[in-house]
């Protein structure tokens, strides 16, 4: 989380709330930290552009403390995208024992290992081929950035007070002196008792956070709430996080990208893909078809065996019985205006397949793509614009119109020279269920889609936000 805000701040470099302050001056010191995880959402001149997120729990002598978060900054006309993922093992008075880290800075990738020592901290740095160690030498204990404001804390806050401790900086991979200052217990406005506190982590810029009395942050503000993190509910951030992933939004599109290597050469001639995927928990529901065949494997993965092929009924039936036809085939609240955008489409066409070809293939050519959140599909008609989501709508909406069984999915799909990115498409049944991604206008889609929930409504979808930033893929065969 701390990386996110660094990153912002050296951003700014380049180119209100008023609390009331208690009286009371001692405040019992904390035995432990908050266990448990926390989200935060960040904001600049008041716009979200990322989020974070930190889970701490007990391991033997000490914690386990976990973060991860993406933001994306624009100042001045330069923009900046940063992403991380942060786990460090800390001793009970939450000094540094070891580290990994996982960054991406504009796009360039590095991860970082390293464990303390009596004379500092031992730090290994591998970006793309290279590698090479670092020494870093202290003097006394040093401190992980997700920690620094809770360490006042746990010594006893006390008004006025400062502390100065070293903290291992991620970014720059070396140790740098902070200076956190407790500013009073105040109390925020629509808030309990809280804790101010104000480093100098950033220089020239104002850094002020608020703390819980139980060691939650709650607020953090810097230069005069410019940017600020504060806390959130845990489904109200899963939400963000999947519908700007779907959606491909910037601020967290390096975060929900799942790298492969090697890379697909041409995706659209694939015959066949075969793929190993790591993150996916035990709990998580494998789709599998005619097209798309997943299986577990030893060590929690999954293969996925996808193909380019129509798709079977799941049931076994033939091609004029529609299982759930009331679930596929739904009468619509919009019918009359996309009825007849349907019939402009379509003309005289009465051939299933056809049809969904015309369908998808108009809403690909005249729906610009935009990363704008998801609105019904006829919204998305009117406007001729649409996130990836909103576009596989209003092509389910004019498929039904037509008289076509069809349902939305979702999952992945790789994008050339990238990996794979979150992404919504449909199937129809025209005879068989067929893949149709009406974004590319593919029907059937082509073989690096692989499909992970099937659903309309974001609750269906919510099993993904689990899978954001956490999966893992490799490329086990291609056939062309």
């Amino acid at each position: 989380m701390q990386l996110i805000r660094r990153f912002a701040c050296s951003l700014i470099l380049c180119c209100l709330v008023l609390p009331r302050i208690s009286t009371a001056e001692v405040i019992p010191p904390l035995s432990a930290p908050p266990l448990g995880e926390r989200w935060f959402r960040i904001t600049m001149w008041d716009q979200r552009v990322g989020f974070a997120h930190t889970v701490v729990s007990a391991v033997p002598e000490g914690y386990r403390v976990a973060s991860e978060g993406s933001a994306r900054m624009e100042v001045l006309g330069f923009s900046r995208e940063a992403s991380s993922r942060e786990i460090y093992l800390v001793n009970r008075d939450l000094s540094l024992r070891s580290f990994v880290v996982e960054q991406t800075i504009s796009g360039m990738p590095t991860r970082l290992m390293g464990e303390a020592t009596a004379k500092g901290v031992n730090v290994t740095v591998a970006s793309g081929e290279s590698r090479r160690e670092k020494s870093l030498k202290a003097r006394g204990k040093v401190y992980p950035p997700s920690l620094l404001n809770l360490y006042p804390l746990m010594q006893g806050a006390k008004k006025g007070k400062k502390y100065r401790l070293q903290m291992f900086d991620p970014e720059e991979a070396k140790l740098k002196n902070v200076t956190i200052t407790v500013v009073g217990k105040e109390t925020l406005p629509g808030g309990g008792a809280t804790v101010h506190l104000r480093n100098d982590l950033y220089p020239f810029v104002a850094n002020d956070i608020w703390v819980d009395l139980a060691g939650n942050t709650v607020r953090e503000s810097v230069r005069d709430d410019l940017i600020v993190t504060g806390a959130e509910e845990g489904e109200s951030a899963r939400r963000f996080i999947l519908e700007a992933a779907i959606a491909k939004k910037e601020l967290i599109r390096q975060f929900s990208l799942v790298r492969v290597d090697p890379p697909i050469a041409r995706p659209a001639d694939l015959k066949q893909l075969a793929v190993e995927l790591a993150g996916i928990p035990d709990t998580f529901p494998l789709l599998s078809e005619g097209r798309q065949q997943a299986v577990r494997t030893n060590g929690g993965r999954v293969l996925v065996t996808e193909g380019n092929a129509p798709l079977p009924s799941r049931d076994g039936a033939s091609a004029t019985v529609v299982p759930d036809k009331e679930r596929y085939l739904p009468e619509t609240p919009d019918s009359g205006e996309l009825a007849a955008k349907k019939n402009e489409i379509l003309g005289d066409e009465k051939e299933p397949r056809r049809k969904a070809e015309k369908l998808a293939r108009w809403v690909a050519a005249n729906v610009a793509e935009g990363v704008d959140d998801s609105h019904p599909p006829l919204e998305t008609l009117r406007a001729k614009r649409g996130d990836c989501r909103s576009r596989a709508l209003l092509y389910v909406a004019l498929a039904r119109a037509a008289g076509i069984p069809t349902r939305l999915v979702a999952g992945l799909v790789y994008v050339g020279g990238k990996g794979f990115l979150y992404h919504c498409w449909a199937e129809s049944r025209v005879g068989e269920w067929v893949a149709v991604d009406p974004n590319l206008g593919q029907v059937p889609a082509d073989a690096t889609h692989i499909k992970l929930a099937e659903g309309e409504s974001l609750e269906e979808m919510a099993p993904l936000a689990g899978l954001v930033g956490r999966l893992q893929a490799k490329i086990v065969a291609q056939k062309y």
